[in-house]
């Protein structure tokens, strides 16, 4: 056997020698596709030109623009086969991406095989909305360089609030004017007028005046404090609103006064903050507290209900101070006294597990449910679990928390968490020092996959689909208890690592981010999904119809 492939060998090798070798021929490069479109105006139908539209492949860093021409065309050729998404803008227009819908703005992909050509394309732009107005004292005269919002109605932790979604600057005139508006209802207030004045202000040796101070206060169209009273503001497609004048309101402002205690470190200084107590809006006033003594100072603060804070450190926090503060009057005396963090010593445990459980990617961490947007870095760093179930969190800041786990297997779900020997609910747990934290995994979760259709069995792309308990915890207010997914572009859905039992699913063809945690907006729906039984370790297909844009478009 050996001799015969060395004689196999050397016959190869002779006959490459009687000519000139024959290269290798390489696999032909499969064929390129192309995307082609046009983009209009919206409000006139006209191609619209001077259009940057962009393209983006999925799943690989590539991107490239084209700039329409006089009849509104772009083309994009070469292209690889794969999965891309496009979107439009002009200056004066809004941005949109292809397949989006009212509220889904990131659109749909699509998807093109070698070789394909799309041609048929169309991007239709909406001129930009544009409210206009001037800001006036209470004299009726004209108040330069002050901020003005636009706010509109959005949901933020599974309630409905008034965000800010633009802001503008009125000129040595007064007059402003907020562009790149979608239409609909906004309310429009100024920011205080010397809110700049009233941040980083160090601490005074005077003593507190004697009466409170007064400050042209955040004021809301067309004249009021309270953003109860204030007038909507309704912006149609395409259109300027003019006349949209704010006549600001002074008010009382008082300061806050205090110390901090417990500063271990040595710093120089610790920045200290104040930020309203409801409502989860940032910090409206800052003060340096300076060593020796940690001496702070806030002005400008209308009456109300506030928490006070301060977290030195620079991305581990080591401690925090905060309390709650009722501003009726001047406060002095205030001591803000840090709390030591500590470290929380945890374990993993798999249950019911059939064969290993890959469990390397499985992290931990806490997220704070205090009411400090202002702090990204309050809540204890995500660490991985090691490989023998162990993890460690350090410098726990003494607050409420909840538990997140991420990174379980598909075929996993968590069972039960437990800290200092008692069960952690969902809605969190205090963590006053540290600790034994203990995460029980089952692996016995169910899977649930879903298509969605239309009235016409026909399937739907990009719906908004939840995942809702039947147990009573998403009736409750328990938010973390549903799961939402965005359906891919073939109206699929999939939902992994679910805990045994009895679901609800719904899916809309378009709706608010994050409305579906909502229990407000959820209920006239109720009944219009499917129920879905989840059995342990068991994968189950399901089709579900969606609720259209035309029943929550309003």
């Amino acid at each position: 056997m050996k001799s015969l492939r060395i004689a196999v060998w050397v016959l190869a090798a002779s006959s490459a020698g009687f000519g000139q070798a024959v290269p290798a021929v390489p696999d032909a490069a499969p064929p390129k596709g192309s995307i082609e479109g046009q983009v209009f105006n919206l409000g006139t139908g006209a191609p619209l030109k001077k259009a940057n539209v962009r393209l983006t492949g999925l799943g690989v860093l590539s991107m490239s623009s084209k700039e329409t021409d006089e009849q509104g065309r772009f083309a994009f050729t070469g292209l690889e086969a794969g999965r891309y998404q496009l979107s439009a803008e002009r200056q004066g227009f809004l941005r949109q991406s292809y397949g989006a819908r009212k509220y889904a703005t990131d659109g749909r992909p699509i998807g093109l095989a070698p070789d394909q050509h799309v041609e048929d394309i169309v991007f239709k732009l909406s001129p930009q909305s544009v409210i206009v107005g001037k800001v006036l004292d209470e004299d009726g005269d004209p108040v330069a360089n002050v901020q003005v919002r636009a706010l509109r109605l959005a949901y933020r932790g599974g309630k409905k609030q008034w965000s800010q979604v633009a802001i503008g600057q009125t000129s040595d005139i007064g007059e402003y004017r907020i562009p790149g508006l979608d239409p609909g209802s906004y309310q429009v207030a100024t920011n205080p007028r010397n809110q700049a004045s009233n941040m980083m202000q160090t601490p005074s040796n005077d003593p507190l005046p004697d009466a409170s101070e007064m400050i042209y206060a955040a004021t809301y169209y067309p004249s009021t404090l309270d953003s109860a009273t204030a007038v909507p503001v309704d912006v149609p497609q395409g259109q300027e609103i003019r006349g949209t004048d704010i006549r600001l309101r002074k008010t009382q402002v008082f300061r806050v006064r205090g110390n901090l205690s417990n500063v271990t470190d040595g710093r120089a200084s610790v920045m200290v903050m104040l930020t309203p107590k409801e409502g989860g809006q940032p910090a409206i006033s800052q003060s340096p507290a300076i060593a020796p003594d940690y001496r702070f100072e806030l002005r400008g603060i209308t009456p109300g209900s506030y928490v006070l804070y301060a977290q030195p450190g620079n991305g581990i926090q080591p401690s925090v101070a905060y309390q709650d503060v009722l501003v009726s009057n001047h406060v002095d005396g205030v001591v803000l006294t840090f709390a030591p963090g500590n470290d929380v010593q945890g374990t993993v445990k798999v249950e019911d597990a059939t064969a290993p459980v890959n469990v390397s990617n499985l992290s931990v961490g806490l997220r704070t449910n205090t009411a400090m947007p202002a702090m990204p870095l309050l809540g204890a760093p995500r660490v991985k679990v090691g490989s023998d179930l162990k993890f460690t969190l350090r410098s726990v800041a003494p607050l409420h928390y909840t538990v997140s786990v991420a990174g379980a297997p598909d075929n996993c779900f968590v069972k039960s968490i437990k800290f200092g020997g008692q069960d952690v609910p969902e809605d969190g747990i205090d963590i006053a020092s540290g600790g034994e934290m203990k995460i029980t995994l089952s692996a016995t979760a169910g899977e649930v996959d879903a298509a969605v259709v239309d009235k016409d069995s026909v399937l739907v792309a990009g719906a908004i689909v939840a995942l809702i308990p039947a147990d009573g915890r998403a009736m409750a207010g328990s938010s973390i208890a549903i799961q939402g997914r965005v359906g891919d572009e073939y109206g699929a859905v999939t939902f992994k690592g679910l805990k045994p039992g009895e679901y609800s699913l719904i899916a809309w063809e378009d709706i608010p981010l994050g409305a579906f945690l909502d229990p407000e907006f959820r209920k006239p729906f109720e009944g219009r999904g499917e129920s879905v039984k989840v059995d342990a370790g068991a994968k189950q297909a399901i089709q579900v119809t969606v609720i259209p844009a035309e029943e929550t478009d309003k």
